[in-house]
């Protein structure tokens, strides 16, 4: 099954990345470009095509959720120790550290501060089963976990957005639940039903074969064209607006960098196997981006830095990831641990 699940983004059992995952960070840059180019040459006036934007939203968040198996969430407490402490970590630790490094850099550009928060609330519901395969972590467990990850996503998201973004910019509630439903909610029901109706009516085979395919190929270039139509549509940027782009890679960084750390200390403090603090490291770093833009893009219309900050985010996340595997993997044959024979 983890090879089922993986080879949307790999080759099963050969762990590693393919080319589109390692050049997706520069085809969002050059998303953002576009964007920002078309928005200037056409002097802002692109804001009534917003719901071609709203469309393609619909399409990313349907493609991201459309193999998500709710019925796996059992599995997980099968390791209850584990569970625990990666539950707790990205569902109460994360938020609030990701608030408290936003105020410590951020507070002065509320915008970039509200799009890092966001982009560090929604756990990885896929891309981090990746690096735990490259960095040999416990893939069944991984696996497990998504179910948890999306149902505590969508349950809690809302309340998050109103305790700890909208300190920062204001929320109107009622357009945050709206945009809760429409673009986590009803794509998560649509993908599931679809699904099985899929498996009904053409088996498996194809539905987690060329069906499957192509919504990976949905999945990327609808992103692409989401995140040129948010800057098209979008009040014009500014370039010193622009220029405060190390300002949030730095943020970032510090995350990721704070969250390994975190993860890793957790892993030892409580003796778990390299397998598991593995898969926790992994778990709590790695962000869904792609979810969470959709939510964004509605509660926060005309606060294009707050999109913007959010897609620096990935763009940051690759490289930061492909090194937690070569230091997990160096950690591996330094370190004792309890599941692995000197």
């Amino acid at each position: 099954m983890a090879n089922q699940v993986l080879s949307e983004t790999t080759v099963p059992g050969k762990g590693r990345l393919t080319v589109r995952d390692e050049t997706k960070p520069f085809i969002l840059i050059a998303a953002v470009a576009a964007g920002i180019i078309l928005n200037r040459t056409a002097g802002g006036s692109l804001h009534r095509f917003t719901w071609l934007v709203n469309v393609g939203l619909f399409l990313v968040i349907f493609s991201i959720m459309a193999f998500v198996e709710i019925a796996e969430v059992g599995r997980a407490f099968r390791k209850v120790k584990p569970t625990a402490l990666a539950v707790t970590t990205n569902y109460v630790i994360v938020p609030l550290f990701a608030w408290s490094l936003g105020w410590l850099l951020l507070r002065n550009y509320p915008d970039l501060w509200a799009g890092v928060i966001l982009y560090t609330l929604t756990p990885c519901i896929g891309w981090y089963l990746i690096f735990i395969d490259l960095a040999r972590g416990d893939m069944d467990w991984g696996l497990a976990l998504l179910p948890i990850d999306i149902t505590l996503q969508i349950l809690l998201l809302p309340l998050y957005l109103w305790l700890l973004v909208g300190k920062v910019v204001a929320i109107d509630t009622v357009t945050l639940v709206r945009s809760v439903a429409v673009f986590l909610l009803l794509p998560l029901a649509a993908a599931y039903l679809t699904r099985t109706l899929l498996v009904r009516w053409r088996g498996k085979d194809f539905t987690y074969g060329p069906y499957k395919h192509a919504m990976g190929e949905v999945k990327l270039w609808a992103l692409v064209a989401v995140v040129a139509g948010i800057f098209a549509t979008q009040p014009k940027l500014e370039n010193a607006q622009l220029g405060r782009v190390g300002l949030i890679i730095a943020t970032i960084i510090l995350f990721f960098v704070g969250l390994f750390g975190l993860a890793l200390t957790m892993g030892r403090t409580f003796r778990l196997g390299y397998a598991d603090t593995t898969t926790m490291v992994f778990e709590v770093t790695a962000r869904n981006s792609e979810s969470v833009i959709g939510v964004a893009a509605v509660a926060f219309a005309g606060h294009p830095l707050v999109i913007f900050a959010i897609l620096i985010g990935p763009i940051v996340e690759l490289p930061a990831l492909l090194l937690l595997t070569k230091l997990m993997l160096h950690l591996r044959a330094r370190w004792h641990w309890p599941d692995i024979t000197p």
